[in-house]
């Protein structure tokens, strides 16, 4: 899991350096390991839909009372 985290944070937009930490030497193995790990576009896009925070008030709100204009519309 910490392969793909890795992986996801290095190839984010704007990401030029990732910050490692390991408890021991296996843990820095898997962690360098990921350097190795390439994403593709549509696990990107699920790991990015799976962890999305939720929308806080009054975010969330707007959009709400917002819908029933845009689908009148």
């Amino acid at each position: 899991a910490a392969e793909i985290a890795l992986a996801w944070v290095r190839q984010q937009p704007g990401v030029t350096s990732t910050i490692i930490g390991a408890k021991n030497p296996e843990q820095l193995q898997s962690n360098l390991h990921s350097t190795e790990l390439i994403l593709s576009a549509d696990e990107l896009k699920r790991i990015d839909e799976i962890s999305a925070l939720p929308k806080e008030y009054p975010g969330w709100m707007v959009e709400f009372q917002g819908k029933d204009r845009k689908d009148g519309m």
